[in-house]
This record gives structure tokens, C-alpha cells and sequence, in this order.
């Protein structure tokens, strides 16, 4: 409700100044491969239950447009679109009553989407847009079979995988800024937080079927920096994702699944080619 007041906000402070305000059109639009390195951990109050770790491959496209260009700044829209994946590494433990460690690799697959509305102040070289926005990001975890060692048993052992499709739907609050060095450079940058107001886990078992957790509700961080140059636009990013235990999601007898904490972090890098 707060993203949607501020975004209200920024159409409101548009619509005092259209007397003098023009339609500005699209003043970015860009396509980029990525390459990010993921980290995925789980906890158990305060235990590490896993960690994942590895590289995911990504392509998107990015588009800014000056919606409403006034005396005092501009009502700007942009909007992010990627699809990513790639396989990284598992260690962690089988579940319970009887854990033991085990070590495979696990697909992810996913894409997101993301859109914002700031209003730009623009001072000589340098200009500063906050904005508010929503995000939706979609993947599937799928964790690989593999064999183990089983103490209990004292023999190598098969241990069978399962897969996860998960949805987070966040919104989105910070600044951007760019600096104009010539014709030919600009600097830019943005940071900000978001809030997970829906997430949801579908988690695939043999026996039981599908069941459904959601995952409980943290704020986490993003940032990212870079430069153009004419129309290369390489960029590093940071974004994370935190989310909270979920209840307990009954999956018959006297049995219960849930999503411990889990927290998400990747570090990446793109180049971009602007087209306009």
C-alpha cells in the first residue's frame, strides 16, 4: 500500500505541473547478456542447514521512457525484463529425523520482470529520480540425484531429489541517479529496498503430490552501478532476497513440511548495447 501511495504521489505531483509539461518518449531501450554469481542458504535458528553456490547465465532487455517532461523534471517509467539459469553447487543434508551430509547440483530456471515510476530533478550535469515500483520473479530449483554416505547405515546410499517452483512478488523503493561527463559518457547508479508481499513455494514430493508453503515476508536490498559510453552500458548489481520461516504445511499422517529462513544473494555483471 505504501508503493501504490508513493506512486500516486508521483502521478499527483505530474498532474500540477502539465500546464507546462510535454510527452517526452523513450529516452533508453537496451538488450544485455548477464552473468551473476548465486548464493542460496538456509537456517534452522541460526544453523546452517545448506548452502548453494555457482554461476547463472542471464539475457534481458531494459527500457526507460520520459513519460511527462515539465519545467521542474520528469515523470519517468522504466521496465526490466530477464531470463536466467544454470547449475550450481549443493551442500547440505538429507532431511529428517535422520540427516546426513550430501553434495550434488542443482538447476535453476527462472525469469523476472520489474517496472518503477520516479520523477526526475534534474540539476546541470546531474540528475536524481526516486521512485517506487513492483517486481515479479519466477524459478524452478531443481535439486539433482545423487548418492551419499549413511552413517546410520554405514553404507553409500541413493538419495532421491525433488523439485521447487517458487514466486516472489515484491515491490520496490529507491533512487537513481546518472551524471553527464560528455557527449559520449554518463555515469549512473541506483539503490534502494523491497518487500516480498507474496511468495509462495511449490514443492513436488513422489508420494504426496504437490504442497504449497509460503514463505514469510523480509525486506531486502539492491543496488547497481555503471557507465555509458556511447552505446555500451556495462553495469555491475547486487540483489538479494531474504525470506522468513514459513507455518508448517501438513503432508499426511503425523508429517509437516516447511521452508526454513533462506536468504538469496547475487552479484553480477552486464553489458549492455543501447539502442536508443
Amino acid at each position: 500500500m505504501k508503493v501504490i501511495g508513493l506512486l500516486a504521489a508521483l502521478v499527483l505531483f505530474a498532474a500540477t505541473n502539465v500546464s507546462a509539461a510535454q510527452f517526452g518518449g523513450v529516452e533508453e531501450l537496451s538488450v544485455y547478456p548477464s552473468f551473476q554469481y548465486f548464493t542460496w542458504k538456509e537456517f534452522d535458528r541460526g544453523t546452517r542447514l545448506l548452502k548453494e553456490d555457482g554461476f547463472l547465465y542471464g539475457a534481458g532487455a531494459a527500457i526507460r521512457v520520459d513519460l511527462l517532461k515539465t519545467e521542474t523534471g520528469s515523470l519517468m517509467l522504466k521496465g526490466k525484463a530477464e531470463l536466467f539459469g544454470g547449475v550450481v553447487d549443493y551442500d547440505g543434508q538429507t532431511q529428517p529425523p535422520n540427516p546426513f551430509p550430501v553434495k550434488t547440483d542443482v538447476t535453476y530456471i527462472g525469469a523476472r520482470g520489474e517496472t518503477d515510476l520516479g520523477w526526475r530533478f534534474p540539476v546541470q550535469n546531474v540528475s536524481i529520480e526516486p521512485f517506487a515500483g513492483i517486481g515479479y520473479r519466477w524459478w524452478l530449483r531443481d535439486l539433482h540425484d545423487t548418492t551419499a554416505f549413511d552413517p546410520n547405515q554405514g553404507r553409500n546410499v541413493q538419495v532421491g531429489a525433488y523439485s521447487e517452483y517458487w514466486q516472489t512478488v515484491y515491490a520496490r523503493l529507491g533512487a537513481y541517479l546518472d551524471y553527464t561527463l560528455s557527449d559520449t559518457w554518463k555515469l549512473f547508479g541506483e539503490a534502494g529496498a523491497k518487500y516480498p508481499f507474496y511468495n509462495s513455494n511449490t514443492v513436488e514430493f513422489t508420494d504426496v503430490g504437490e504442497k504449497t508453503i509460503r514463505p514469510g515476508k523480509v525486506w531486502s536490498a539492491f543496488a547497481e552501478i555503471g557507465a555509458r559510453y556511447k552505446r555500451f552500458r556495462p553495469a555491475v548489481f547486487y540483489e538479494g532476497f531474504r525470506y522468513a520461516t514459513s507455518p508448517l504445511v501438513p503432508i499426511g499422517g503425523n508429517s509437516a513440511i516447511f521452508q526454513p529462513e533462506s536468504e538469496s544473494d547475487i552479484i553480477g555483471v552486464s553489458l549492455g548495447w543501447v539502442f536508443k
